[in-house]
């Protein structure tokens, strides 16, 4: 080539070529650089991924035909010939090839990992027993007067009274039953004695005299002379000062107005000289000796509240002192604009320490053991610790939770010196060897005991709450709960879980989210995390 050709400038299809490859080529390093990032960005994520792909489906050969074995206990283990699982012993239940493995009794979802993602996810499973669990309710509230030993003086006699003289002059003096407060002047009560005199008279004058024709009006006289007591006693009048109305043939117009129990004068509301009319309340006296405490629960609290529980009180004036007692009485009417109960239980106040007024804290505790719910649960326990029942009376087996009979005959084991029924052989010697664990599913609970769980362990989805139960090593199942009201750390369990049962107790979550994921862990009749079954909470 000469060199005028190499120095030939270039057409310009070739500068388009050349700028196209030049586009090309930082297109490539941009995409490869996105690439790059994109998987190690990702990277937990693709490496999951790819051991849930890895993952061998069984551990066991599956015959060709239409026809598999599946263990009910641990759905992982899968073979094509009838036999009993080399786990747990028990026989492997059949099912078309491909139908989804149907979860145990009460399981809404089942998941499995490995023993690498339970290690990293940090899952740690405890053990569900029963507990001593008790709630506490602490209210504010107030002393009050016990109204059973509360009196109001009124002015009996009709018209208007004046107040004469006065024995108590202060509000909060001390009396005693009987003892004079105050001497009212009653014209009208001059006027009732006179006629009390008048009919004594003249019933005593015609008795001596009477005739047989007279006996009848002599009858009205003695009549009259009662009605003219009855007046008087009525005003405030004891029978004694009738008597010596009687026997002195006159009387004072003067009412003493006398204490009807003995106490503190809690009000005064007259003045000497003052006038006051019939029914005016002039004094209230209280029995200070004992009093009352009063609290507001709310309504949601009402459940745990009952009359007899035990309650103790504390006020700002005493610290560090209790008064204690038992709640003596639950208001029936519910206050709709605080939506709270009156509560209210009896102090004997010997001392006067506690004076009505004074703000209280009360604090009521009860075993969640005592709650309807809880009790009507120990009920459906045939019969007391240590008794044999019957295959209908225990109903399930103590190991695997299935019915008896769903596996073929049950079988009577004689262990801890009495006869359980358990739904196959393969139980047996898992029930010998762990008494205690197993037969606890089929015992009432020890007394003012309740299984509990841990909050971690539940998982609140809005319409109902989960717990993950390992079924086997790696192999959660999600179960609804029904749990009772929150105390500390750990919730009560109403329905759902069984002693023994290992829950998760740390990584829950990651479980859950898990199921989430892959649809097909979840029940097909519940749907993922769906459902109708609600949290009944028993008050």
């Amino acid at each position: 080539m000469s060199a005028n050709d190499r120095t030939m400038p270039a057409s310009r299809w070739q500068r388009i070529r050349l700028v196209i490859k030049v586009v090309e080529l930082r297109l490539r390093f941009i995409a490869l650089m996105a690439a790059t990032g994109w998987f190690f960005a990702n990277w937990e994520m693709l490496w999951n991924r790819y051991e849930k792909w890895s993952r061998p489906a069984s551990t066991n050969v599956v015959s060709a035909s239409g026809i598999e074995y599946y263990c009910p206990m641990h759905p992982q283990v899968v073979q094509g010939e009838p036999g009993g699982c080399p786990i747990c012993g028990m026989p492997l239940a059949r099912r078309q090839k491909g139908e989804p493995e149907p979860l145990g009794e009460g399981a809404i979802a089942r998941i499995a990992l490995t023993a690498g993602q339970v290690e990293q996810a940090g899952i740690r499973t405890v053990e569900v027993g029963y507990t001593a669990f008790s709630e506490t309710i602490t209210t504010v509230g107030d002393v009050g007067f016990d109204e059973r030993r509360l009196a109001t003086i009124v002015s009996k006699a009709t018209g208007k009274s004046r107040v004469e003289k006065l024995h108590v002059n202060f509000t909060g003096q001390e009396v005693r039953a009987g003892d004079p407060l105050a001497e009212l002047y009653s014209p009208e009560l001059h006027q009732a004695i006179q006629e009390l005199l008048t009919a004594s008279r003249r019933a005593r004058a015609e008795s001596g005299r009477a005739s047989a024709a007279a006996l009848e009006l002599l009858g009205d006289r003695h009549e009259l002379v009662g009605l003219a007591a009855e007046k008087l006693r009525r005003w405030g009048l004891q029978q004694a000062q009738i008597d010596e109305i009687l026997s002195k043939g006159k009387g004072d117009p003067i009412i003493p107005i006398l204490a009807p129990i003995g106490g503190t004068v809690v009000k005064k509301n007259i003045v000497q000289g003052q006038e006051v009319p019939e029914g005016f309340p002039m004094f209230e006296i209280a029995d200070l000796n004992r009093v009352w405490i009063r609290g507001r629960v709310y309504e949601h609290q009402l459940g745990i509240v009952r009359e007899g529980q035990e309650v103790e009180a504390t006020v700002e004036a005493f610290p560090g002192r209790a008064f204690r007692g038992q709640v003596a009485f639950i208001q029936p009417v519910l206050d709709t604009e605080t939506r709270t109960v009156e509560v209210r239980f009896d102090v004997e106040n010997a001392g006067r320490s506690l004076r009505p007024g004074m703000f209280a804290t009360m604090t009521l505790k009860s075993l969640v053991s005592a709650r309807p719910a809880f009790r009507a649960r120990l009920a459906q326990f045939p019969l007391n610790h240590g008794h044999d029942l019957t295959v209908d009376e225990q109903k399930n087996c103590p190991v695997t939770r299935a019915k008896l009979g769903s596996m073929g005959r049950p079988i009577s084991v004689e262990v801890a010196g009495r006869k359980v029924w358990t739904c196959c052989g393969a139980c047996t010697p898992k029930l010998k060897a762990s008494p205690a664990s197993y037969l606890s599913r089929i015992e009432p609970p020890p007394a003012d005991q309740v299984l509990t769980v841990p909050e971690s362990a539940v998982i609140d989805t809005g319409t109902r709450k989960v717990v993950y139960v390992e079924a086997a090593p790696g192999v959660y199942e999600g179960r609804a709960v029904v749990l009772g009201p929150r105390a500390g750390d750990r919730f009560p369990v109403l329905e759902g879980l069984e002693p023994g049962d290992k829950v998760a107790a740390r990584g829950a979550f990651l479980i859950d989210a898990e199921s989430r994921l892959n649809p097909s862990t979840v029940a097909a009749s519940h749907g993922p995390h769906g459902g109708d079954v609600h949290d009944r909470i028993d008050h």
